[in-house]
């Protein structure tokens, strides 16, 4: 048996010498391998960040969200049973939730229970990441990128008081070499493989489309826990649902905006700005716009046996 060359065995665990300028990226060998087949190459990670101060829709709650119990449950002055009302005619969820020992206002208000939808919070989130995904999109400009995939969006209290959030958007940018720049690079949380896949079904991306509901939850004795009552919780599914639903309508109108329909849409639900035993329900929907390119294109037909040579 002929022996190995030992020069050839030694070439496999060396390295080439470095490549200045070599580009860095969060791609999996898979996703690197997709995008060079579609004629795209990394040419650097990039990322985005901003820091809000965020508010609140409610007078005296501050980022928490809370609302002073005093005066009968009063905000800003005004009877809660109002503000439901006129919550409800400015299209707003707004939801009460009895005290289910019978106790009132007046007698336990601590007991009683509502869900409102916290339009400020949303607005100040959404800004926050529409300020990270900006950034990051500059920084793809500078390298020259037609655009940025597998990107990923987080959030965390990171500096600051308990009313700030530090907004992150990361993700890799790729170019595709001897094309003319694109007015603005495109963004995409799709994966490599995806978005190999999307292009050969004559998609392209048309940017990142983003939708968030806030809801706050101001529990009653039944979904706060108590254990002196027993039975199905509705509060806190619906301010789930209303949270969701809110987040999907946005998403559909941000999707709307910028092509023919959204893809690859990635959900997170969470709790936001928990104060005592109430808090934020927060539902954030983020997806990848698409318009189509081409209509000509056949999809990748599935294949039994794949080579694995080059």
């Amino acid at each position: 048996m002929e022996e190995p060359d030992p020069d050839t065995i030694s070439g496999a665990f060396h390295a080439r010498p470095r490549v200045r300028g070599a580009p860095t990226s969060n791609l999996s060998v898979a996703e690197a391998a997709a995008v060079r087949r579609v004629g795209l190459s990394p040419v650097g990670f990039v990322m985005g960040s901003a820091v809000m101060q965020l508010t609140s829709a409610f007078a005296g709650g501050g980022y928490g969200g809370g609302i002073g119990l005093a005066g009968g449950m009063g905000l800003g002055g005004v009877g809660f049973g109002g503000w439901l009302s006129s919550a409800r005619s400015s299209g707003l969820y707004a939801e009460s939730y009895p005290c289910v020992h019978g106790f009132g206002f007046g007698v336990s208000a601590d007991h009683y229970g509502f869900n409102a939808e916290n339009t400020a919070l949303a607005g100040g989130l959404f800004e926050g990441y529409r300020l990270a995904l900006a950034r990051l999109s500059d920084e793809a400009r500078e390298l020259d990128a037609h655009g940025a995939i597998g990107i990923e969006l987080s959030f965390e209290h990171m500096v600051g008081t308990s009313s700030t959030a530090t907004f992150l958007a990361t993700g890799t940018a790729v170019a595709h070499r001897g094309s003319a720049p694109l007015q603005a690079p495109f963004l995409t949380n799709a994966s490599g493989q995806n978005f190999e896949r999307l292009i050969g079904l004559g998609y392209v991306a048309a940017g990142m489309a983003m939708g968030l509901g806030v809801v706050y939850v101001q529990p009653n004795c039944l979904a706060r826990g108590d254990l002196t009552v027993v039975g199905p919780n509705a509060q806190i599914p619906s301010a789930v649902g209303a949270a969701r639903s809110r987040a999907r309508q946005w998403l559909a109108r941000s999707g709307h905006a910028m092509g023919e329909g959204v893809v690859h849409t990635e959900w997170t639900d969470s709790h936001f700005g928990r104060f005592g035993e109430s808090w934020n329900q927060l539902a954030l929907a983020v997806g990848t716009a698409v318009r189509r390119w081409s209509t000509e294109l056949e999809p990748f037909a599935p294949r039994a046996v794949v080579s694995l040579r080059p």
